[in-house]
């Protein structure tokens, strides 16, 4: 396996140089001359194959996860920065009721903010394992996208998101190579034991709203989940266009504002529309170089 496994990751990325865009390789390990991106099948992987998913071919990443999972008998481990979406919550509970073991890792900030701390009650509430990143120096995320089962893998830039799957330009492996399956089963049981006793329950648990609060308030209220009300004066586009939503004429004494990432901007349109507009902002209330924010990521999270 030593030997085998530096070739086979060469010939992959090879291959992918190659195309460009994705391959599929079989059990023979003959090359074609001509790669292209496969047909999403929507079925767990055959024996000895590998297929790459471009997310907007058919929309279906999350379908894809799904009839791996359902395929799994003995194990699932799995490894999620961003997880929102029910259906692969409830594929993964449904796994843990037939008997297979279920155990996951997730990013301990991701997991507990407003959209990611349902998803991980499902699971917790459904008895699914499932523990966050503790890292020695305090910082660092836990940014695997990654799920394993006793006879398949899946990897890639796909978050486990409605954006991720019918907005954003991602990559889905799926394969089934042994010495390929092996290596990322035992990263991710080498997380699962560097992080056992840090339980995602606290995370998820600890986010219950607040209520509503005045904006002037939102200092006194970090780490509580909150929906922060005002009248929102400007909007700023920074110069790496970070887009924030000020509640004063001068930012550098306001208490609180809105964030939203240059990845998340185009989801809210003309932020424009609501100047001189009483809006809230709902999420979990951080600080940032002494003042009080909420970053946003989802048009749910703004109402007027």
């Amino acid at each position: 396996m030593t030997a085998r496994l530096p070739r086979l990751i060469a010939a992959l990325v090879l291959t992918l140089a190659a195309g460009g865009a994705g391959y599929m390789a079989g059990g023979s390990g003959a090359q074609t001359a001509s790669v292209s991106i496969p047909a999403q099948t929507v079925t767990a992987p055959a024996a000895n194959s590998v297929r790459v998913i471009y997310s907007l071919d058919q929309k279906k990443n999350d379908q894809e996860l799904i009839a791996l999972i359902n395929e799994a008998e003995d194990y699932i481990y799995f490894a999620i920065y961003t997880f929102t979406l029910p259906s692969i919550a409830d594929a993964l509970v449904n796994a843990k009721k037939r008997g297979v073991d279920v155990r996951g890792i997730v990013d301990s900030k991701q997991s507990s903010n407003s959209y990611g701390a349902p998803i991980i009650k499902t699971l917790l509430d459904g008895g699914v394992s499932v523990v966050t990143e503790k890292h020695a120096s305090g910082n660092g995320i836990m940014h695997l996208k990654t799920l394993i089962t006793e006879s398949a893998y899946a990897t890639g830039s796909y978050n486990w998101t409605k954006s991720a799957t019918i907005i954003n330009d991602e990559v889905l492996e799926i394969g089934t190579d042994p010495a390929l399956r092996q290596v990322y089963e035992n990263i991710l049981k080498r997380l699962l034991e560097a992080y056992k006793g840090n339980s995602a329950a606290a995370g998820a648990a600890a986010l219950i709203s607040i209520g509503t609060i005045d904006y002037t308030d939102s200092l006194a209220r970090v780490g509580s989940l909150a929906s922060v009300r005002g009248t929102l004066v400007k909007t700023y586009t920074s110069k790496t266009s970070t887009v924030f939503l000020n509640f004063c004429e001068n930012y550098k004494t306001c208490p609180f504002s809105g964030v939203i990432f240059a990845d998340d901007v185009k989801k809210f349109g003309d932020l424009s529309r609501y100047v001189g507009q009483t809006i809230t902002l709902t999420g979990k209330i951080s600080s940032y170089q002494g003042k009080a924010e909420i970053i946003l990521s989802s048009p749910s999270q703004l109402s007027n």
